[in-house]
This record gives structure tokens, C-alpha cells and sequence, in this order.
């Protein structure tokens, strides 16, 4: 065999490669975005109950997973291009891993969600400093220990937002701010000992953050 004929093979192989590369990934990305979750807030709060749609056109897949904390929460044999399970989780952080297997057990597909779930509700009311309620404030809530975990909600006309599905015992961090006077009030607290917070709104910006102490979180519980 010439080395002119060694070459085009070769080449010829490469371009083959290639191509069955681009179609692989060009084939889990459309079953990525066709594999869908419904009724789940992702990195969020949920209720212990949620119903989930999964769509996909993995045909041949023989087992569909869903870990809770590397522990088995659902397992469905041969899942159909349209699958629907529900899912009970526990009061706290939830990381979710979903995996799709083929016959031979290989991931076919595979997605890492982080989501919390609780039965708490807090009230959250924001006042300025004449103590009066304040309409249209952003209020976020976050986890402290996984901060991505928020949420995020305008206050009513009576000053007030309601958080629900909060876990009952686990350290939040709670800020209210004010974009047009440039005020905002912050509180650490733990869910187990409040169910209505006040935030009062003062005007930090001459402050550091290392700077605050308690009496600078300006808030009151009710």
C-alpha cells in the first residue's frame, strides 16, 4: 500500500470519527433539552410532594433513577417516551442526580439538581424607618449553608411576602432592599424559632459588612 493510499484512509477515517462524534453529542444534547421536569423549582423551594414529567426518545432505555442524597428515590424499568412518577421528600436540602440507563447500564443521560423542601411558612413584613410598610421591595431568602438555594418576591401592598415550603430547622438569611433610597435590612435566623419577621429598612451604606453587629440587622420578630 502506498503511503499516498495509507493517508487518504486515514483522513477518510478521521472525517468518519468525526462525523459520528458530532452526531453523538449533537443527539444527547437534543435528548437533554427534551428530558423535562415538571412541576420543580430548581434551586428553590418545594413542596414534599411533586409530580414529575420526564420526556425523552431514549427508546432503549431500560431504567430511569432519581438519587436524593446518593440514596435511591425512584426507579422506573423500561420508561416509556412519556414517564410520570411522583416523589415525597424529606424536610431539608435535597441534591437530586437523574439518570437515564441503557440495557447494558451505561448513562445515557445524566442531570444534577438542587432544590430544598419543607412545610414552614414565614412572613416576612418590611417597614421604613418611619415604621411604616413599604410596597414593591425585592425581599431574597437564601440558605446559609447553599446560598445558590433562593427566593425571591416583591412585598404586597401591605408590605408583606410569605415564603412556603421552608424547611423547619435550618439557618435562612433574609434581605430586603430598597433600589430608589438605596436602604435594605438583613436578619439571619433559623426557621424552627420564627414564623413572622419585620425587616426595618435603614440606610447602610456608610457601613462595611464586617462592621455590622447584631443591632445593625434591623429587625424585630413578632
Amino acid at each position: 500500500m502506498t503511503p499516498y493510499r495509507l493517508n487518504v484512509m486515514i483522513v477518510c477515517l478521521l472525517i468518519f470519527l468525526t462525523i459520528n462524534l458530532i452526531i453523538y453529542w449533537s443527539t444527547r444534547t437534543r435528548l437533554s433539552e427534551k428530558l423535562i421536569h415538571s412541576g420543580i423549582k430548581i434551586n428553590s423551594f418545594n413542596p414534599p410532594h411533586i409530580d414529575l414529567t420526564f420526556t425523552t426518545q431514549i427508546v432503549q432505555s431500560s431504567s430511569l433513577s432519581i438519587l436524593d442524597n446518593n440514596i435511591v428515590l425512584v426507579q422506573l424499568s423500561e420508561p416509556s417516551q412519556i414517564s410520570a412518577t411522583t416523589i415525597i421528600l424529606s424536610d431539608g436540602f435535597h441534591h437530586l442526580d437523574i439518570l437515564l440507563l441503557d440495557e447494558l447500564q451505561n448513562i445515557e443521560f445524566y442531570q444534577a439538581i438542587d432544590i430544598a423542601s419543607g412545610t414552614r411558612s414565614l412572613k416576612v413584613n418590611v417597614l421604613n424607618q418611619q415604621y411604616k410598610s413599604v410596597e414593591n421591595i425585592s425581599v431574597h431568602l437564601e440558605l446559609v449553608d447553599y446560598s445558590h438555594i433562593t427566593y425571591e418576591y416583591l412585598t404586597n401592598r401591605l408590605g408583606e411576602v410569605i415564603f412556603h415550603y421552608l424547611p423547619k430547622h435550618i439557618k435562612i438569611h433574609i434581605e430586603a432592599v430598597c433600589i430608589k433610597t438605596k436602604r435594605h435590612a438583613f436578619a439571619e435566623i433559623d426557621t424552627l424559632n420564627y414564623q413572622n419577621i419585620t425587616l426595618v429598612l435603614r440606610d447602610m451604606s456608610a457601613l462595611h459588612y464586617d462592621e455590622y453587629d447584631l443591632s445593625d440587622e434591623g429587625y424585630v420578630t413578632i
